[in-house]
């Protein structure tokens, strides 16, 4: 099936023509020699050029996201090398590279603007509350591998940063319509302006999603209406002092299938202020964010999160790039459980704190580096966690370079470790953060502006992991360390553009994870909360510019089975066809799992696992000055 559709693709591709002279200029399309010069902030926390970056990093632009037709944040992520993405209903996804996937995942850091957006409560991410207009995110960076001397605890497996589109490169009227038989409508609207040295932009989302079918074939009551407005203003000159201010406020009524719907809300305001000092630059950002969440005869938990950071990067003798700060975050929540998942205490104050450094030397100017991080963190858990990293790269002529890395991550306590009593299972004071110690090895080249490949084979070895512990005296279950996990495996992407009009990228992950019981553990999960991963992982995104101002992309995947529930693998294609009736007016058709009626992600293999229906929509986008 795989190479039938892939050669389908490629056919295609090469039977195309070159697009007449109408392309948007303002959207153009990337070259592959553009896209390696994209400047990225997320693995060293200043600009850097991705192409002579020291980490495993996929780039997600915002014509790669435009162009393949998804309606969600997380389902973009399906562009992005190395990440399992998968959905477990309409509301709840299972997002994680380099294993250790789960509908709870735990062990993926993920930002907006800088702005942390994981749930305390638990450390994953709620990504039915995640959303935003698509048409304003600027890229998604995502890094795979530990990423704490930066960003802290929980970036163990990776880090994802969304980074929303600069307000004044959003001037005038974006309006975006859609509907389909899945997706009754999704609306988009923003505006912006500007007022003397400041520019500014607000927006307004509202989307629709209907149920799926369960194993069954019954609808599987999980439709879902969300909302979400905010504004970001912009002031100041690049050379010189710079601040912004954001803010979001998002709500979802999302249906469930056996009690009254759910209710989701989320509010944030962020501040950010830089300015130079002397040869250096001084960045100061702060964070409000409320969290609220109600699910019938489960658990109503509210969070409000208040956070501060601060950093300072400066060059010291020409060969020393320093970025030193610290930080402190402040969370408040408060629960009404019930039989099914319960917290004692019921509402808890627990803040975080830390101080870092990094600092990248050029061993041989213009060719070896070596970059040398630690950060030490301290929680209300477990108290102070002390995360290293080195890291090499080595420039090579021809657009090459060879990097290795060996870091510690942690992922600390929360809530669900401590803190959870139910009658069958309860948390543990004692409970240690879980630790990670991996090594990886990349290399990537790029000889020509028609092929680049880049390749990362790595290794990671996890202790302390949660575990459930069967005391002598019975139940109830407590949350234990007595696990042990690895992770290996080889992660490799490809670009070919032989021509401007048409780009393909050939992305393969090839995964082992396995879990095993330290010795004296009297774990009974086996792991099965811990880890479901798929061994291989493959995709074709191909994007063609045809005459008459058509445009055509596909996206074809492939996820081999899960081992625990067994999820059987499946391959997909979705694909787009846009439009341009004028510079400004785009009329658009996408596709999404077109190779079968409907098909399970992830979750047990019951009657009531939820399975992913074909689905088709058509939109139209209107931008004026």
């Amino acid at each position: 099936m795989i190479s039938r559709c892939a050669a389908l693709l490629l056919a295609t591709s090469l039977f195309a023509v070159p697009p007449d002279a109408f392309a948007q200029e303002d959207l153009k399309r990337l070259s592959i020699e553009e896209l390696m010069r994209i400047d990225v902030t997320s693995s060293s926390r200043r600009l850097e050029p991705v192409g002579t970056t020291a980490a495993a990093i996929s780039v997600i632009t915002s014509d790669d996201i435009r162009r393949a037709g998804v309606t969600t944040i997380a389902d973009a992520l399906l562009l992005a090398d190395g990440v399992h993405t998968a959905r477990f209903n309409n509301g709840t996804w299972a997002i994680s590279p380099r294993g250790f996937n789960s509908n709870t995942a735990n062990k993926l850091l993920v930002m907006i603007d800088g702005r942390t957006v994981y749930s305390p409560l638990f450390s994953g991410v709620f990504w039915n509350m995640e959303d935003y207009v698509l048409g304003d995110i600027d890229r998604i960076e995502v890094i795979r591998g530990p990423g704490a001397v930066l960003w802290g605890s929980n970036a163990v497996n990776g880090v994802v940063n969304i980074i929303t589109r600069h307000s004044r490169d959003t001037q005038g009227t974006l309006v975006s319509l859609s509907s389909g038989p899945e997706d009754p409508f999704i609306a988009e609207a923003r505006y912006g302006g500007a007022l003397s040295s400041v520019t500014w932009r607000a927006y307004a989302k509202l989307a629709a999603r209907d149920d799926q079918r369960f194993a069954t074939g019954a609808p599987s009551g999980d439709a879902r209406r969300r909302g979400q407005i905010g504004f970001r203003l912009d002031g100041g000159a690049p050379a010189g002092s710079t601040w912004l201010l954001k803010g979001d406020a998002f709500h979802s009524r999302d249906h469930l299938p056996d009690r009254p719907h759910g209710e989701f809300t989320e509010l944030d305001l962020q501040m950010r202020w830089s300015i130079p000092i002397g040869g250096s630059r001084f960045d100061v950002q702060s964070y409000y964010r409320r969290e609220y969440r109600r699910v019938p005869q489960q658990l109503t938990h509210h969070i409000d999160v208040f956070d501060v950071d601060a950093q300072q990067t400066l060059r010291i003798g020409g060969r020393h790039d320093i970025v030193w700060g610290a930080g402190a975050r402040v969370n408040r929540d408060g629960t009404d459980g019930s039989a099914t998942l319960a917290f004692d205490p019921i509402d808890r104050v627990y803040p975080v704190s830390n101080v870092f450094v990094q600092d990248d030397i050029a061993i041989l100017p213009t060719r070896l580096f070596v970059t040398l991080g630690a950060k030490y963190e301290h929680n209300a858990f477990s108290g102070g966690e002390f995360q290293p990293n080195v890291r090499v790269r080595y420039l090579l002529p021809r657009r090459q370079i060879i990097w290795g890395s060996m870091a510690r991550a942690v992922r600390r306590p929360t809530r669900f470790d401590d803190d959870i009593g139910v009658e069958l299972a309860r948390g543990s004071d004692a409970f240690e953060s879980e630790s990670l110690v991996g090594g990886e090895i990349g290399y990537r080249i790029q000889p020509s502006g028609f092929f680049s490949l880049d390749a990362t084979v790595f290794r990671q070895r996890i202790t302390d992991l949660r575990s459930q512990e069967l005391l002598p005296s019975g139940l109830p279950v407590v949350v234990g360390n007595t696990l042990e996990g690895l992770a290996r495996g080889v992660e490799v992407g490809v670009n070919l553009q032989p021509f401007e009009w048409w780009r393909t990228h050939v992305g393969y992950t090839r995964l082992e994870t396995e879990i095993r019981r330290a010795s004296a553990s009297r774990d009974v999960g086996g792991g099965a909360t811990e880890a479901n991963d798929p061994d291989h992982v493959f995709g074709l995104r191909s994007s063609v510019d045809l005459p008459y101002r058509i445009e055509l992309d596909a996206l074809l995947r492939s996820v081999a089975a899960l081992p625990n529930p067994v999820v059987p693998s499946y391959t997909e294609l979705n694909l787009r066809a846009g439009w341009w009736a004028t510079p400004r007016t785009e009329i658009w058709f996408a596709g999404q799992d077109l190779l079968n009626n409907r098909h399970p992600e992830f979750g047990p293999a019951l009657p009531t696992r939820v399975e992913f229906e074909r689905s088709v929509r058509v939109g139209v986008t209107v931008r004026t000055p």
